[in-house]
């Protein structure tokens, strides 16, 4: 019996590359969405594996299911155009390509990741939204996750007010105040967890 050691090495899966190859092309698109003045094109097939929301929309027996050209409204088309790089290739553009505030950019797209149920892009904006997140931004950052239903983002959030001396300086901003005023349960969980 000759044992062989040696393997055949196998190359990095390349699958994002070609499928952000897909979105850059024409090639098999057959739906279109028209948002304010742009019109983006994409495959029903990808949208619809990725998101049971457009799936539902695109396959299912809702009226968009046969348009060719679907209107949007409630996102802007900078936000939509990461969306589609997101589900075509499972990744974020750097920073530097999310415009002038990226952590704007990040709240946007967790309103459409909890639009689209895109779980993943839900989690990938939790995090950039995290690594920001300062004494200054933690009241305005756990009302987007309580109003996009990121739990993950919302307990951190809660976790980092429970340290006392950044409970003293967060109360003090003016995001706060608007915090309570949008979510007073919130305010009633912060209290339970001070008390832990």
């Amino acid at each position: 019996m000759v044992v062989n050691d040696m393997s055949i090495p196998v190359p990095p899966s390349d699958i994002r590359k070609h499928l952000g190859t897909l979105l850059d092309s024409t090639d098999g698109k057959d739906v279109s969405f028209i948002i304010d003045s742009e019109t983006f094109h994409a495959h029903r097939a990808m949208l619809a594996a990725r998101s049971p929301v457009f799936r539902a929309e695109l396959l299912g027996s809702m009226a968009e299911a046969t348009m060719s050209s679907i209107t949007l409204h409630g996102i802007a088309p900078a936000t939509f155009r990461v969306m589609l790089q997101f589900i075509y290739t499972d990744a974020l553009p750097r920073d530097n390509k999310l415009g002038d505030s990226p952590s704007e950019m990040m709240q946007h797209l967790l309103a459409a990741a909890d639009r689209y149920a895109l779980d993943g892009l839900k989690l990938m904006c939790a995090r950039k939204l995290w690594e920001g997140v300062s004494v200054d931004t933690v009241a305005s950052t756990l009302a987007c996750a309580e109003m996009y239903n990121c739990l993950e983002l919302k307990n951190r959030c809660i976790e980092l007010f429970a340290i006392e001396k950044n409970f003293k300086k967060a109360v003090l901003t003016p995001d706060f105040i608007q915090l309570g005023q949008q979510f007073p349960s919130i305010i009633d969980e912060l209290r339970e967890k001070a008390r832990t």
